[in-house]
């Protein structure tokens, strides 16, 4: 029996539902979807003349390739005119990310996710919530800005704007899209000029890529086209399979299978040999990727390093192609800096050591063989019969980005690729797989680089308020524990302080007497004003004294970008968010609209000026600020040979109109105005006349820090006081295919909370033994940072030693087990890489799943 109520049958959109366009709200591909719209009491028929989707369903769709339209398809919501309508969302057939009806899992139930008063989603939050006591209670929205804008200049005043601290969503995932980030930079850079600024997935205001960036490579520089013409595909630190799927299973996987043949043959030079693509995946487990590519039948060679190791290894790979001579003299000398080439060779190829022992120390560090180095090098850099240079598409994701000295392993994989010549030709490229889409339009950072860490900053007790935007530090932040310890705290300081005057006082009669009784108690306490934007009330809401209720995907038009085309689309605004929710980006232009009258008031018109303009009425004006702001002095009236000296994510000249009418085509950044015809021209593959983004337009070269030694576990030391007795297990973590970062909307749905309804840790049969546990017991993991729960999956996909466990989930985050640790070049973290220990609980999955509801969870109000 089922665990939740299921439909006997789905109504079919008639021929006159209001359709739109849109791409997925979730991950990196951005696969193109049509929704349908119509009031409840009509339904289209079986004929394709009968319904909008002018498909005939009076006989049965052909298996796989089939028109797809399923229970999760579909939903009702209300709208504000109070009508019932119905919903139906499926993939858009002529998208070119994801033509033939190709979808995940995650996008299969984006009509689930609106919402709507009879359904999970009903959680979603309504109006501005103000914490009295240990209470929330409603309030205006006029009252709540009013607060928020006088707290800010109060803090900003008495202690400066190194007291005014943020944690924000990077790029368009989740519906942020480019008015939402430009909404956001506007006020916290510009008008605020804040620098404690932490993204939604790291503590600082840093770049996930400034190793590769500092080369002169953006990291989105190739298409998806190069998925399908590519003789090798290089997968490292990305589980595609399972984060971005289509991906993987439109683009990837008909090239291992040998199908795009005759694509190859229109690009490929002639005579060039032209076969099924090869596969070199990094990854210490055998990932769902591993497995999805061997069954395509194709030449699959998995390197498994010991955790992080990383840039040591792409090191090491780079060393061989040097040693076998498997690169392109021609491009390294007219289009790489030579000077900076031989700090390189030095420090990251060492080539004063002898070739033999590089590679055996390579080996014993990476515990990758010497073969499968050199086997590596060969599949992603040898040259083809008749000396045509192979063409290898390389990329990676989180398990490069979060990984041990990240600016090194960075930079150490654009400058693999930049060494084999795989960038800027068709079938070549080395940038990110993506997790989230684009969408990234923000005004100038104002902080230094390497940005402050905002997270150990409001730890140690530093900052007066923490204004957290379309984030979930209580699960995302490192060292997680420790971080909601001490945000707790300080937070019921301040919380305390509020709720202690004397009988007679009374309560604050307005906002101006209620903010100057909050900068009275940050004052008099070591508190923190704490502001919560989200859509639901998360994990971080526990403690906030604010609650500001945003609108998500699909309740206002968003401009965003996939990752892997830079392919920009315009996603409709097909419903009403509920209650009186309102975008990020309204809410922080009513923020700085107060900020400017009271600096107005004050007589400080030069404060004032700082946020002029931000008085927004629709989507449409913020994309307006974001050409005047951003692009108005930028010259984009260049040749195709020149496209790759635009700011790679640019879109100067479009607006909604021109999206609207482009449709599921879009149009890929940057966008260019051709000298000739005047007319807006998209970008297809960046770097492809070799010319790079530093001032001369030569790739720079950079050498490694000295390389660790993790066979004496040197790398532990010092940020993770730990011991191989004690905490005897290698701990990483990641995603899983049916849930979505912080599964803020997946934990709603039950068609996804059956799926998962507990954290997991993988772990390896010879270690199961030793643990004496079982699949589906309940272990304790836990280190000197923290501990969690987890569910046993039994498995030989984590080498003996090493354990993966869940990244995300609403009864546990893998973070409480991570380290303070960031990169100092970088300000960013390793997630993927600690010790624990393990222990048995009593109990087991079955009386978990025996007793578990799936009915909405986090309301904790």
């Amino acid at each position: 029996m089922a665990l939740y109520r299921r439909d006997e049958s789905v109504p079919l959109p008639p021929r006159n539902a209001e359709a739109y366009n849109t791409a997925c709200q979730y991950c990196t591909v951005g696969c193109g979807y049509k929704v349908y719209v119509w009031p409840d009491g009509l339904a289209g028929g079986l004929k394709a003349g009968d319904n909008a989707f002018g498909i005939d369903f009076s006989s049965s769709q052909p298996p796989l390739v089939g028109f797809s339209y399923t229970e999760s398809m579909h939903s009702t919501i209300r709208k504000r005119d109070g009508v019932t309508y119905h919903v139906a969302i499926v993939p858009a057939h002529d998208s070119p990310i994801n033509p033939m009806g190709n979808h995940s899992s995650r996008g299969a139930v984006n009509a689930k996710t609106t919402w709507s008063d009879s359904r999970p989603t009903q959680a979603r939050l309504h109006y501005p919530l103000l914490r009295i006591g240990n209470e929330f209670n409603v309030i205006p929205w006029d009252a709540a800005i009013e607060l928020q804008a006088r707290v800010i200049k109060g803090v900003a005043e008495k202690y400066g704007t190194d007291e005014l601290c943020s944690k924000i969503y990077d790029h368009g995932g989740g519906g942020g899209g480019m008015e939402n980030t430009y909404g956001t930079g506007r006020l916290l850079f510009t008008g605020l000029q804040m620098k404690h600024v932490g993204i939604h997935n790291r503590p600082g205001y840093s770049s996930e890529t400034w190793g590769t960036r500092d080369r002169g490579v953006h990291e989105l520089n190739y298409c998806y086209e190069d998925a399908r013409l590519a003789d090798t595909i290089m997968l490292w630190g990305s589980n595609a399979y399972d984060t971005a799927t289509v991906f993987f299973v439109a683009h990837m996987m008909p090239n291992l299978q040998g199908s795009t043949k005759d694509e190859k043959k229109k690009h490929y030079a002639k005579g060039e040999a032209v076969a099924p693509a090869r596969m070199v995946i990094v990854d210490p487990r055998i990932s769902a990727t591993v497995n999805a590519a061997r069954e395509t039948g194709a030449k699959v060679l998995h390197l498994r390093p010991n955790l992080g190791t990383d840039y040591m290894l792409m090191n090491a790979v780079s060393r061989a192609v040097w040693e076998k001579k498997y690169y392109n003299k021609d491009f390294l000398n007219q289009h790489t800096d030579m000077t900076t080439f031989e700090d390189y060779k030095k420090k990251s190829l060492e080539l004063h050591v002898p070739y033999k022992d590089f590679l055996a120390r390579a080996q014993k560090i990476s515990g990758v063989p010497v073969a499968q180095i050199e086997q590596a090098a060969a599949w992603i850099a040898q040259p083809k019969p008749g000396g045509h240079w192979r063409r290898s598409l390389i990329l990676y994701e989180k398990g490069v980005i979060w990984n041990y000295r990240q600016y090194d392993a960075v930079a150490a994989i654009a400058q693999l690729g930049a060494l084999t010549f795989n960038i800027g030709r068709p079938g070549t490229g080395t940038g990110r797989v993506g997790g989230h889409q684009e969408g990234y339009a923000r005004p100038d950072y104002p902080g230094p680089k390497p940005p402050p860490d905002v997270d150990k900053y409001v730890q140690e007790g530093k900052g007066k308020i923490f204004w957290l935007t379309g984030c979930n530090p209580y699960l995302a932040a490192q060292n997680n524990a420790y971080f909601r310890k001490r945000i707790g705290e300080r937070a019921q300081a301040l919380t305390d302080y509020l709720s202690a005057q004397k009988q007679g006082d009374g309560e604050p009669t307005s906002m101006e007497h209620l903010a100057a009784r909050i900068l009275e108690g940050l004052d008099k306490t070591n508190g923190l004003f704490v502001t919560v934007q989200n859509i639901y009330m998360v994990e971080s809401a526990r403690d906030a004294h604010l609650i500001l209720p945003a609108a998500q995907w699909g309740e206002a038009e968003n401009i965003s970008l996939n990752c892997g085309d830079r392919l920009m689309r315009l996603d409709d605004r097909f419903m009403d968010p509920p209650g009186d929710a309102k975008p990020d980006w309204e809410i922080h232009g009513l923020v700085g609209q107060k900020l400017e009258a009271l600096y107005k008031a004050d007589g400080k018109a030069d404060i004032a000026k700082r946020f002029a303009g931000m008085d927004w009425k629709h989507g449409a004006d913020v994309v307006k600020s974001i050409q005047d702001d951003l692009y108005a002095g930028m010259d984009t009236k260049v040749p195709a040979s020149r496209a790759s000296t635009l700011d790679p994510e640019s879109f100067k000249g479009v607006d909604y109109a021109y999206l609207r009418k482009a449709g599921q085509k879009g149009i890929q950044t940057p966008v260019r105005t051709d000298p000739n015809s005047g007319e807006l021209v998209g970008t297809k593959r960046l770097y492809s006349t070799f010319y790079f983004m530093t001032k001369d337009g030569k790739f720079s070269w950079y050498g490694t820090r000295p390389w660790d030694d993790h066979a004496s576990a040197t790398v532990v030391a010092g940020y993770l006081k730990s011991d191989r007795t004690k905490y005897p297990f290698w701990f990483t973590m990641g995603r899983s295919q049916p849930l979505w970062q912080t599964s803020y909307h997946m934990r709603h749905l039950p068609e996804k909370t059956e799926t998962t309804p507990l954290p997991f840790v993988q772990i390896n049969p010879a270690d199961m033994k030793k643990l004496g546990v079982s699949s589906g017991d309940i272990v304790m993991v836990y280190n000197d940072q923290g501990n969690e729960t987890f569910a046993v999956y039994e498995t030989d996909a984590v080498p003996p030693g090493t354990v993966f466990a869940l990244m995300y989930h609403w009864l546990g985050t893998s973070n409480s087990l991570t380290s303070p640790y960031t990169d100092p070049m970088s300000t960013n973290p390793w997630y993927k890489g600690t010790r624990v220990g393990i222990r048995k609980l009593s109990g087991g999955f079955p009386s978990v799943v025996g007793t578990t509801s799936y009915k909405p969870t986090n309301t904790f109000t």
